[in-house]
């Protein structure tokens, strides 16, 4: 007999305190293992390939969507994968994700970035989302990397941030000449450690900060995206490769472990083929020569 809470748990802490997975993280695996225990029944019971199975089926049939269910599949999974990595179980069991559509993803266009830019707050709260945007533009920065950068995580003199990824992994991300000013102008602005914060020093909140991001895009005429932030690492992404970027470079700049992720935040639009094929099309290169 097994005692997959117990288990559970120790996962958990293992997450937390080895691997330095996020708060939010923390809190998906337990709403994911919550909906697990609902539909697996008995916790006593050693999973198999039928029970794992029955779990996503009956997500399904309660009336879950697909993509939700994928999710909690993920935080699962993770958990099955430890538990056999800890020599619990003799086989890696994995919940099979259930077949959704495939979205492309919309991001900000290059019009909405210039707006964005080139607006002049007058307030506080806009000067500093302002400046936090120019980093999430300039780097492709996740939104938690950036509100957890710090004053002496900056190198002024060569240009660089140090970023904390998923799992605390560091990784130095150079910046623009344009973002090193605009960084500077607002660091100057107060002397705590952490660059983006409350007018305590405090860290800021998600929905704080997001209040603001929704100000300044009606302020400048842009309508929200997928993602709010997020969207500013697909734009980031698609930009670099525009460009002219290395993928691989991409890859590390991005902090992304395999070349597979990269390739979902620059996955091709109408647009990009459009423009694509009017450098590429044979008809167009025969009519200019």
């Amino acid at each position: 007999m097994v005692d997959l809470q117990s288990l559970f748990d120790q996962f958990k802490r293992e997450k937390e305190y080895l691997k330095y997975v996020t708060a939010a993280t923390l809190r998906s695996y337990d709403k994911s293992w919550l909906a697990f225990c609902y539909h697996y029944g008995c916790t006593h019971v050693a999973p198999t390939d039928e029970t794992v199975k029955a779990v996503m089926i009956s997500w399904l049939e309660s009336g879950l969507s697909p993509g939700a269910a994928n999710s909690y599949a993920r935080s699962v999974n993770s958990f099955l994968s430890w538990l056999h990595e800890s020599g619990t179980t003799t086989k890696r069991f994995r919940i099979q994700l259930a077949a959704t559509p495939r979205r492309v993803l919309k991001t900000y266009s290059e019009q909405d970035a210039r707006k964005i830019v080139n607006h002049k707050p007058t307030t506080r709260a806009g000067k500093r989302v302002l400046a936090l945007l120019y980093l999430l533009i300039d780097t492709g920065a996740r939104i938690n990397e950036a509100l957890s950068l710090t004053r002496d995580g900056i190198d002024w003199e060569n240009f660089l941030v140090t970023l904390y990824g998923k799992g605390r992994k560091e990784r130095k991300v150079p910046i623009s000449p344009e973002c090193r000013k605009a960084l500077f102008r607002y660091v100057n602005t107060h002397n705590f450690a952490l660059v983006f914060c409350t007018r305590d020093g405090v860290a800021l909140r998600y929905h704080n900060i997001k209040r603001d991001f929704l100000a300044l895009l009606e302020a400048v005429g842009v309508e929200k995206t997928e993602g709010s932030f997020h969207a500013f690492r697909r734009f980031f992404a698609k930009a670099y490769l525009k460009g002219g970027g290395n993928p691989v470079y991409l890859q590390r700049l991005l902090g992304h472990t395999t070349m597979q992720m990269t390739a979902r935040y620059v996955a091709e639009d109408a647009e990009d083929l459009r423009d694509a094929h009017v450098k590429l099309s044979p008809l167009e290169g025969l009519k200019k020569r």
